[in-house]
């Protein structure tokens, strides 16, 4: 008899098994506690941990699928067994059919009917029947009916099986998925974590102690511009950093996002209270991350913006004007702070 609770018990226990595998600790948005280092450190554990756990969860997949094999070939065996047994019970039923024309006196309703007797009367005329006939005979008959009982409880067994396997097959693939996804971010989550760490560096001069990075990556250029003539009679009150359009724009230092602003001179801009007092404006942006809003905590080399050319700027060279107001007051010569973080 095929044991299918069984099978379906393992599989379930299988498949659960690998849904625990999956509870890893989700890679932590960026702007969490901790400093760029420790975060990298807790993001390398939880990779390796999830690498672990992805070892152990495929071991278990090539468990679950031997499993779904031996299912699938019991499935079928079902399928032939249901077969034979409608061809078998085709061929009973012809040769019940010449039976009662040869045996019995009564259509094929009546005979059924005889065979499937419950009341005394009935069954007492049934047992008449079947000792008149021959051996052979009465094994055509007890064939006829265990083909007509099993093919009954085999159908059911097979569609109960086949929803089962199909059930188990659809669970594993999820499974499968929500795993490669979960190690995919871990693995972004190291890497830009990684990446940020190597774009900060420490700064001890005046005025300027602590972690910083560069506004800008790969190709960009600036030189000292302050003081330098501006339209309307106006002065040059910080540095522009040039790069293309839509490069990225990273935080000066650690800090908090203080405002975000839009004006006809300075375009879409973002200010930076960071934690060694200063105040960092950026302007000409292109746009501004959509979660790094005002409040919003952030690490030196953090990705917050692209670099644009809004405001004034428009039509013009891509860059960022970029100043540094000491304590949050005026703004001062910039150049000697941007070159310390960049070059």
């Amino acid at each position: 008899m095929f044991r299918a609770a069984a099978v379906r018990r393992r599989l379930f226990l299988a498949v659960t098994a690998l849904a625990i595998g999956l509870a890893v600790v989700v890679p932590a948005p960026s702007g969490s506690a901790g400093t760029t280092a420790q975060q990298l450190q807790q993001a390398k554990a939880e990779r390796a941990a999830l690498q672990e756990r992805l070892a152990a969860v495929a071991s278990e997949l090539e468990d679950v699928s031997a499993r779904i094999d031996e299912t699938t070939a019991t499935y079928q065996t079902l399928e032939a067994d249901v077969a034979a047994l409608q061809q078998d019970a085709v061929e009973a039923e012809e040769a019940l059919l010449l039976l009662a024309q040869e045996s019995y006196q009564g259509g094929q309703g009546e005979l059924l009917t005889l065979l499937n007797a419950t009341d005394p009367d009935q069954a007492l005329d049934r047992a008449r029947f079947l000792e008149s006939l021959g051996r052979a005979e009465q094994e055509t008959i007890e064939r006829a009916e265990a083909a007509r009982r099993s093919l009954g409880t085999r159908r059911e067994e097979l569609e109960r099986l086949g929803a089962a396997l199909a059930e188990d097959q659809e669970r594993v693939a999820r499974l499968r998925g929500d795993l490669e996804v979960a190690f995919g971010q871990a693995s972004d989550r190291e890497g830009e974590l990684a990446t940020r760490q190597a774009r900060q560096r420490q700064i001890d001069r005046p005025g300027q102690r602590g972690t910083y990075a560069c506004p800008l990556d790969g190709a960009f250029t600036f030189r000292d511009t302050w003081g330098a003539p501006r339209s309307g009679g106006r002065r040059h009150k910080g540095v522009d950093m040039f790069a293309p359009m839509g490069a990225p724009v990273y935080a000066m230092t650690d800090g908090v996002i203080a405002r975000h602003s839009t004006s006809r001179l300075g375009g879409l801009s973002l200010y930076l209270s960071g934690d060694d007092g200063n105040l960092y404006y950026y302007a000409h942006l292109q746009r501004i991350l959509p979660d790094y809003g005002p409040g919003r905590r952030v690490e030196a080399g953090e990705l917050i913006a692209a670099n644009g050319d809004s405001g004034n700027a428009r039509g013009g060279s891509p860059h960022i004007h970029f100043e540094v107001h000491p304590g949050g007051g005026g703004p001062v010569p910039p150049y000697a702070y941007s070159a310390a973080a960049c070059f």
